[in-house]
Formats: structure tokens, C-alpha cells, sequence
């Protein structure tokens, strides 16, 4: 039987949040240098991918302050303002995905 400690599962989480971080830079650069956000459906998808960046960018601060020293006076506040970001962040990414999911549905059904 395996067992995960807490620090494995922080290192796994920052790894695998850092790898999304770069993933969305470079889809985001592309789709710049690529000039294809002069359409309405890949500026969509470049909504995606930065909101996506912004919640991996947040994930990954929070695994960073989990270790943080509870005591100070300032772990309050990190935690705070972290678990807004997180929210906002998920709230941002479920508007975009509804936005592209309302454009698929009216382009399939009015057109």
C-alpha cells in the first residue's frame, strides 16, 4: 500500500501547477504571434488560456505559502488574499467557459 505525505503531495501540486503555468504562456504567446485572436473564436480561446493561467499562477502561490510560518502575523492575510484569488480565478474561468459554450450553441443553432 502507498501512502502520500503532505510534502509529496505539495511538491506533485507545484510541479504539475508550474507546468501548467508554462503551457498557458506559450499557447498564449502563440496565439499572439500567431495573430489569431483577430477571430472571435480563437480570442475566446485565448480568454481560456488566461484565465487558466491566472488560476494555475494563483495554485501555485498557494502551494508556496502552505509552508509558510503560521505564527507571523502576515500568514493571515497571504491566506486570505490567496483563497480570494482562488475564488475569483474559478469564477473567471466558469464565465469564460460558459461564454464559449452560449457562442458554440448559437453559432450550431442560428446558423
Amino acid at each position: 500500500k502507498m501512502s502520500v505525505n503532505s510534502n509529496q503531495l505539495s511538491t506533485i501540486n507545484a510541479v504539475t501547477n508550474g507546468f501548467s503555468v508554462l503551457m498557458c504562456l506559450l499557447a498564449a504567446i502563440l496565439v499572439l504571434c500567431l495573430k489569431l485572436y483577430k477571430t472571435l473564436v480563437y480570442r475566446l480561446a485565448l480568454y481560456q488560456v488566461l484565465s487558466g493561467l491566472a488560476f494555475a499562477s494563483v495554485s501555485t502561490m498557494e502551494v508556496t505559502f502552505i509552508t509558510y510560518d503560521v505564527s507571523s502575523r502576515l500568514y493571515g492575510n497571504i491566506c486570505t488574499a490567496i483563497g480570494w484569488l482562488l475564488l475569483y480565478t474559478v469564477w473567471v474561468k466558469l464565465l469564460f467557459t460558459m461564454w464559449v459554450t452560449f457562442h458554440l450553441f448559437c453559432f450550431a443553432v442560428l446558423h
